[in-house]
């Protein structure tokens, strides 16, 4: 018997080789390529991010080990693999500062308990597991999930606070648990025109903020021309680019899915038009694009496993991104995309296989 990771195989033919990487492992690397873009997001949307990971990191390691417990089995068999700790980073970093407790509690237990579980867990799952949360709580919850809470001061004689300082700090944790407060003061501590994305004002309200920055000269670093979107796109790059090079994850689905959308949105840009929203780089850095990309698309459970077949998978949710957010409803649609790629792994999977060995050329599957 050999161990290798957190499970147990019988082992009859050696030799064999084990690696250093094991799967849990491989997890922290992606919770640590997740830390850049985590820092930022903090920086300039204040603590409550970070409160939605905590909380998210919390109510999944719960989650997995009652399963543990229904399985049979030590709760540190499962918890040891790291894989409920990624869905809880990706998960709470999608949702939006200042969300109620029991929101991420709910987001995370379907995340945890349906989306993965239910299908057998680690590595059994069809679809991605935070999607399938964040997906849960955006139809259920719109209004809540597309506005971005930001701490302000509850007097209007005073500037707003610095989301970072222990007066902002406290307000986040009052937004977080509104039992904190007294019913019906809760409004006095919401910024309510912090909204999820500059592609939310550019599609309704017509003009977005950080091109009204980028236009004006302002600095991309003040936080009052709200155009830290760009930057925290810009981690979650350096992160993916950090999973490419520790080689967690290939280049063909963040590469195709990125070539996707910025083509369409070359292809199907028009200044002067109302109806094509967004230029390609608020396509690129002004949504959630980076984070679908290197984070979410490459779930390697729900993705496309062959080299062809991870291109055309990426396509898909490329070329899905690009249509919801500007044709459909939902402004940024990564999480949609990447479960309709999800649906379709297995049908690309099965046209794209591998070339066998000794055999030149391509073997489609319905050849002899």
């Amino acid at each position: 018997m050999k161990v290798l990771g957190s499970t147990k195989l019988a082992v009859k033919c050696p030799p064999q080789v084990s690696g250093p990487n094991d799967t849990g492992r491989l997890m922290l690397w992606v919770v640590a390529a997740c830390s850049p873009a985590a820092l930022i997001s903090t920086w300039f949307f204040g603590i409550g991010l970070l409160l939605n990971v905590l909380q998210a990191a919390l109510y999944a390691s719960l989650a997995e080990a009652a399963v543990a417990r229904l399985r049979g089995l030590p709760p540190a068999l499962l918890l040891k693999d790291y894989s409920a700790l990624v869905t809880a980073v990706l998960l709470g970093m999608a949702l939006p500062p200042g969300l109620a407790w029991w929101l991420v509690l709910l987001g995370t237990a379907f995340a945890i308990l349906v989306a993965k579980h239910a299908f057998g867990g680690l590595g059994q799952n069809p679809f991605n597991p935070a999607m399938c949360g964040y997906a849960l709580l955006l139809l259920s919850f719109p209004l809540d999930m597309t506005a971005w809470h930001l701490p302000v001061s509850p007097s209007p004689n005073q500037d707003p606070l610095n989301p970072l300082s222990p007066a902002g700090l406290w307000i986040s944790l009052k937004l977080a648990f509104p039992v904190l407060v007294p019913a019906g003061t809760l409004e006095s501590f919401i910024d309510g025109m912090a909204m999820a994305t500059p592609l939310i004002e550019q599609k309704m309200a017509g003009h977005s903020a950080l091109l009204a920055a980028m236009e004006n000269g302002s600095n991309w670093f003040a936080r009052p021309a709200e155009t830290g979107w760009e930057l925290v796109n810009m981690g979650f790059l350096a992160g993916g680019l950090l999973l490419l090079v520790r080689r967690i994850i290939s280049w063909h689905i963040p590469v195709a899915v990125i070539g996707t959308v910025a083509l369409m949105s070359v292809l199907f840009y028009s200044e002067y038009s109302m109806n094509v929203v967004g230029s390609p780089y608020l396509h690129l850095l002004g949504s959630a694009t980076m984070m679908g990309a290197f984070f979410i698309a490459t779930d390697p459970a729900s993705a496309a496993g062959t080299p062809l077949g991870k291109i055309l998978y990426g396509v898909v949710i490329g070329i899905a991104i690009y249509a919801i957010r500007v044709w459909g409803s939902y402004l940024d649609s990564v999480a949609f995309a990447v479960l309709l790629g999800n649906f379709c792994a297995p049908l690309i999977d099965r046209l794209t296989p591998p070339r066998y060995y000794g055999r030149s050329g391509w073997t489609l599957p319905w050849k002899p």
